[in-house]
């Protein structure tokens, strides 16, 4: 693992895109977080980022419905009952909002609609002397009247479920209070759930454009 150079955050981020992304969906936040993972969750991340180079990071997806609910997802490996806003890679050749549906897609069945970028995140992962950077973009979305399934059972998403907006600070504290190995794992996905919960209390709950 050391003998691979990680990128620099420079490197995952289209500023360009940004500014057309902010122009178009925000203005939104812009956070830095840094975050202390355990063993196993740094290296399934390098792998991902720095050994196989095929993330440039990742869409946190806050997919609504007509009654304004928000769409959690759990997996069969979390711990009973933890739900969490869906999430998927992007790799490097696409654009944001390409990955953004086509994460949808595989990861719900739907075929989403974009309305607004919540925020973007930042992050410093580290594990002992050993760091990489990571970027998280946290999109509003809407799937009007449709029920979630998965197309890519790789996934192993197991269950979904919808909850109202005011939620979602719910879980995020709940992430961020996983201890032992989830700790970090926690830390890292509580964000993206207070940026959601920011923005659609700043459109009272729903965003509709």
């Amino acid at each position: 693992m050391e003998d691979i150079v990680a990128p620099q955050l420079r490197d995952l981020i289209d500023e360009i895109e940004v500014a057309w992304l902010m122009s178009r969906y925000g203005p939104s936040r812009r956070l830095h977080m840094s975050v202390a993972m355990n063993e196993t969750e740094f290296a399934y991340w390098w792998q991902k980022l720095v050994q196989q180079r095929n993330r440039r990071g990742e869409v946190v997806l806050a997919i609504q419905r007509a009654d304004g609910n928000v769409l959690l997802h759990t997996k069969s490996f979390y711990p009973a009952g933890l739900y969490r806003l869906p999430t998927g890679g992007v790799f490097p050749w696409e654009k944001v909002l390409f990955g953004a549906r086509r994460e949808a897609k595989e990861e719900t069945g739907f075929d989403i609609r974009i309305v607004r970028v919540a925020g973007i995140i930042t992050y410093h992962f580290h594990n002992g002397g050993r760091h990489m950077p990571f970027v998280s973009y946290v999109l509003l979305a809407r799937a009007d009247d449709m029920q979630p399934a998965v197309a890519d059972t790789e996934e192993h998403i197991s269950d979904f479920r919808f909850i109202p907006p005011s939620q979602l600070r719910h879980i995020a504290q709940t992430l961020r209070q996983l201890n032992g190995p989830l700790a970090g794992w926690g830390a890292f996905r509580a964000p993206s759930h207070d940026l959601v919960a920011d923005a659609l209390d700043e459109c009272g709950g729903e965003v509709k454009r």
